[in-house]
């Protein structure tokens, strides 16, 4: 996540009171309906990822930016305060941190283990002026946001191992394409040689940490917990492991220069939201 650098008038969430103004001037425009649905999203009743109004009302309110404002107030609130609400060591990072977003996490003995994060940045529309677009009337993605959770899986873990290994036999068995010359330091075929023992040194420790592997205690905490975590904002949200689909041929988590098995994302898209689903297999 982004941390800005711009002056006191950067894209901070804003407040209830800034809302409800904003809303008024939709008195005339929206139909009561959508009014009263706003003005529980404000009040928090609800998610805005539950379905509560029609796709097609939400099209139409996906064309306002009065509710992007609210739909980020909504999740970067209620996030904030489900958590809070759980008993947990939790580290919430947000707009006092300048941060155009919401990050949540905990911190385990030997690692940091994110739970969930909540970017609202306008990544659809970099290079353009956004300030400038017709008010009131911009197509405005409302963010992404991503879920945790950390797995075993002995059979996808012996898997990462055997790619490993392999990938080893290949680097110790690699030959230097580069005429070597004499009196001549550096070039091409000493950055090989750099690279390469570079490489052998990843795969090699990648190697020690998964031949053997038991789980540890902290790996035991870090299911228990994103699991924990992952199921309560499954349920914020309104949705379940069956409303995601898996986009693991599209999207590759990487070691090295080589997709690995233990990593898994999966994508549930909703009108001007993307929420996804992040599998660490250990």
């Amino acid at each position: 996540m982004k941390v800005s650098t711009l002056n006191d008038n950067w894209d901070k969430v804003c407040t209830k009171e800034q809302l409800l103004e904003i809303l008024k001037k939709y008195g005339g425009i929206l139909t009561k309906p959508m009014l009263d649905y706003l003005n529980s999203l404000i009040e928090l009743e609800f998610s805005v990822a539950k379905d509560y109004i029609s796709d097609s009302d939400r099209k139409i309110l996906a064309e306002l930016e009065i509710y992007k404002k609210v739909a980020i107030y909504n999740i970067y609130n209620r996030i904030i305060n489900l958590f809070k609400e759980q008993n947990g060591d939790f580290i919430i990072s947000g707009n006092n941190d300048r941060i155009r977003g919401l990050t949540i996490s905990t911190k385990l003995l030997d690692r940091s283990v994110k739970l969930f994060d909540f970017g609202y940045e306008n990544i659809y529309y970099k290079g353009l002026n956004i300030d400038k677009m017709s008010s009131g009337f911009k197509t405005l993605n409302i963010g992404e946001i991503s879920l945790f959770q950390t797995l075993e899986n002995k059979e996808l873990r012996e898997a990462e191992l055997d790619r490993v290994m392999r990938k080893l036999e290949s680097l110790y068995d690699a030959r230097n394409p580069y005429m070597s010359r004499p009196g001549v330091v550096g070039g091409p075929g000493a950055n090989w040689v750099l690279n390469r023992a570079e490489k052998i040194r990843e795969y090699e420790e990648r190697f020690n940490q998964l031949d053997g592997k038991e789980l540890s205690y902290e790996d035991t905490k870090e299911i228990e917990i994103t699991g924990q975590a992952y199921n309560l904002l499954l349920e914020e949200f309104g949705l379940t492991t069956e409303s995601f689909e898996d986009q693991s041929n599209q999207i590759f988590a990487n070691f090295g220069e080589e997709e690995t098995k233990l990593n898994k994302t999966l994508i549930k898209r909703m009108t001007n939201l993307t929420i996804k689903t992040n599998i660490k297999y250990i």
